[in-house]
């Protein structure tokens, strides 16, 4: 008989247990949710299941297509030639799956004696033996593969991750590959320094910050008790400042006391959502410096460390200079000048800058990205950044060659921090694979499931592949906690092109704080107007409004384009869509390939476009077509 590792989505568990024991009963050894094994860390334990497995049993329903966990151990299985996949409901596979035949267990009562079985048996069979597989069962394990029995999804609420967290110290989320630093954190109290505060903002701050951790990731959080091996230590406290609330979130080193990295943020005290968004902030700090530093091989000084935080920190703390960035990446290399991810830091920093084609300081910091991340790929060739970076420096057809060093990004390293899986998205929603980007980006999310970025990339992937109501919860998540932040508003803005849901638009073109000119304001407030009332004296003077913003390169952006092609005016959408990719890069190109646009692809001057673009050639030498080019009346350029 064989070892088997079952996949399946946490909503399925009551239909996947008489599953499992049915397996069992049949004979095989079967790895799948049981009782936690005290301290295991449980992606390591998954990884160790899947090496071990004879075959990958992947229970396929409306939930699990949705979970990136399944689809990567169905991908495993997969590219080793071990999948074995069922359906419980009679749904589609995800895309990547559909072309393998999957048993039907959509009729099956869940007796183990059913004939319905009988297929699955003997896939399983066919399977274990096409791999060289004798009888499993009297064959011992290697060492390390036992099975664990250890629940692996991450899908607990902040509260219950909490509990678990303070009563076992359960360390929950990856461990990077060690270096000098072992990237793990401990989880220390949150003080109140000030009378009349709630005296559960304290716990209310570490559940957060345990959610906010994600479902997987390269830093390991632990509890801040005297057994922990953490050598980190995040803490903070919380005071009034008059009418504000101030939280203080520090991180020092528990062995020599300095303090590497603290932010200060300041809320009103009647901001209920400030806890969250404070965690949100910080273990993004955290996890970025943690896990690059622990790729270094040799001792990192705290003064070093506190430079990559300051790096980290302007990198997702939203720096409104680009060029601080830079420079804070710069004086970490000056600093570790052997360290990979200084230089990655430095290259990514570097990028968007380079990106600027209106800058005529653009070549210089092209020059200065490419080596930067020419230099972080020699010291470590593990290192994802230095790819991510190349790849960004790409000419513009180059897909191909984009493509592989951001697939190498995924590969070269274990763990990931999720960035990889939303760079890989961002190409595949420039070259028309929104399907597939969708997944990407859910991978991401995954691993950062409270970032505003990850978040929102998936909710527009979403809505550009049809998926409303999906798109509308994450949308109405994110909006609970950023209810005022710009890309938030943008999204509801952009959305509504696609919902209809004018009037969600012209209040969130209302907010202080969405980052819009005055003119693109007033020419987007009219084209809902004219969206609206449906009048063609509406329509002429949104038309006009777009054109002045059209006919500026700072005030042309995506929503601009969206505008003329709800409007109908395609040749003024594709004229803008082809000077907004010229002026600001290939990662503009995704604007083509979304819903507004479906008219204009009709027309000559959409395939004359992406023809100039050189999507055709790149669809047809890889096989990869997309979204637009599927089903039977596909485009001539396709």
């Amino acid at each position: 008989m064989a070892a088997l590792f079952l996949s399946y989505s946490r909503e399925d568990a009551n239909r996947v247990r008489p599953l499992a024991l049915a397996l069992e009963r049949a004979g095989h050894q079967v790895w799948w949710d049981r009782e936690i094994a005290g301290g295991e860390e449980f992606s390591g334990a998954i990884e160790r299941a899947l090496e071990a497995a004879d075959a990958v049993i992947v229970a396929w329903s409306a939930a699990s297509v949705r979970s990136a966990w399944v689809r990567d151990e169905a991908a495993a299985g997969r590219d080793s030639g071990r999948l074995v996949p069922v359906t419980l409901d009679g749904c589609l596979p995800p895309l990547g799956f559909r072309q393998f035949q999957t048993v039907d267990l959509s009729k099956w009562t869940g007796r183990s004696g059913s004939r319905a079985l009988q297929p699955l048996f003997a896939a399983i069979d066919k399977t274990t033996r096409a791999s060289g597989v004798g009888d499993a069962a009297s064959r011992p394990p290697a060492p390390g593969t036992a099975f664990p029995r250890i629940p692996r999804r991450a899908a607990l609420s902040a509260g219950l991750m909490a509990v678990v967290l303070l009563a076992g110290g359960l360390i929950y989320s990856r461990v990077a590959a060690s270096g000098g630093i072992s990237p793990k954190v401990a989880l220390g109290s949150f003080t109140l320094v000030s009378p009349g505060l709630p005296p559960d903002l304290p716990s209310r701050i570490g559940q957060e910050v345990v959610a906010a951790f994600g479902a997987e990731n390269g830093v390991a959080l632990m509890t801040a008790d005297k057994s922990s091996s953490a050598p980190y230590l995040l803490e903070g406290s919380i005071s009034s400042v008059g009418p504000a609330t101030r939280y203080t979130v520090n991180l020092k080193n528990r062995q020599s006391g300095i303090l590497l990295w603290s932010a200060t943020s300041e809320r009103h005290s009647a901001d209920v959502l400030a806890p969250r968004q404070v965690a949100v902030q910080a273990t993004q700090v955290v996890r970025c410096a943690l896990w690059g530093a622990a790729a270094y091989k040799w001792r990192m000084s705290d003064e070093a460390l506190s430079l990559y935080f300051k790096w980290c920190g302007e990198h997702w703390g939203g720096s409104s200079d680009e060029k601080a960035e830079l420079d804070a990446a710069r004086a970490v290399t000056a600093a570790l000048p052997k360290f990979s991810f200084g230089w990655s830091a430095r290259a990514l920093a570097a990028v968007p800058l380079a990106q600027q084609a209106m800058s005529a300081d653009a070549p210089q910091f092209a020059k200065e990205a490419e080596e930067a991340a020419r230099k972080s790929i020699a010291l470590d060739d593990q290192n994802p950044e230095g790819y991510m970076a190349l790849a960004g420096l790409m000419p513009l057809t180059r897909y191909s060659d984009r493509e592989a060093l951001l697939k190498k990004a995924i590969g070269v390293r274990g763990l990931e921090c999720g960035c990889e899986r939303l760079s890989y998205g961002d190409f595949l929603a420039s070259v028309g694979r929104v399907e597939e980007a969708a997944e990407e980006y859910g991978r991401g999310h995954a691993k950062m499931p409270l970032a505003p970025f990850s978040n929102i990339r998936l909710a527009h992937a979403l809505y550009a592949t049809g998926r409303e109501d999906r798109a509308d919860k994450i949308l109405s998540e994110l909006t609970d906690i950023w209810p005022d932040a710009s890309d938030v508003q943008l999204l509801r803005v952009k959305s509504a092109f696609w919902t209809k849901r004018y009037a969600d638009a012209l209040a969130a073109l209302g907010s202080s704080e969405i980052h819009l000119a005055r003119m693109q304001r007033d020419a987007l407030n009219a084209t809902f107007t004219a969206l609206d009332k449906r009048t063609e004296e509406s329509r002429r003077q949104a038309l006009t409004l777009l054109g002045d913003c059209a006919a500026d390169p700072k005030r042309t952006d995506r929503l601009i384009v969206a505008a003329f092609a709800a409007l109908g005016a395609h040749d003024l959408a594709l004229k803008t869509a082809r000077q907004l990719i010229a002026n600001r890069g290939h990662r503009y190109a995704d604007v083509l390939f979304e819903p507004n646009l479906a008219a204009a692809r009709a027309t000559p001057a959409y395939g004359a476009l992406v023809a100039a673009l050189g999507l055709p050639g790149y669809w047809r030498s890889t096989g990869q077509k997309p979204d637009i080019c599927r089903g039977a009346n596909a485009p001539d350029y396709c």
